[in-house]
């Protein structure tokens, strides 16, 4: 009977897969409730994005708007009066818009823990053609 040496690395490098996968499915579904509440609306000529961030300082949130997204980065506070006294946990999430905008028309605007940031679509060209009958 001959005996196969096992390479163990094929294990570890299953591990580290799984480790990967595991930590993205959390990030994904938000299990540590690092992630804000979020609210996308269509409103006539723009978008409006909502967050929950009740607790966070407004001075310390970063928010970027692109024609694609908008990208929100903070730090939830510490919870002082649990016996955990957990460590202020950070933030961020991006929301992408349904349709292009004009990041030039973005505007914030921030109300008891309520972020609502609203951006203009983006003008783009339209063109009416009509369908040509070939019989």
């Amino acid at each position: 009977m001959a005996l196969l040496r096992w390479d163990t690395s094929e294990v570890d490098r299953l591990r580290d897969d799984m480790t990967r996968m595991w930590n993205r499915m959390r990030e994904d579904w938000n299990l540590d409730n690092t992630r804000p509440l979020t609210h996308m609306h269509q409103m006539q000529s723009g978008y409006l994005a909502e967050f929950e961030l009740p607790g966070v300082n407004p001075d310390l949130v970063e928010i970027d708007v692109d024609e694609e997204a908008v990208s929100v980065r903070g730090e939830f506070p510490s919870c002082p009066g649990e016996e955990d006294h957990r460590t202020a946990r950070e933030f961020h999430v991006v929301l992408s818009w349904p349709t292009g905008v004009n990041p030039e028309t973005a505007d914030a605007d921030w109300r008891h823990g309520l972020l609502s940031v609203t951006a203009q679509k983006a003008a783009g060209q339209r063109r009416r053609i009509s369908l040509q009958n070939t019989h």
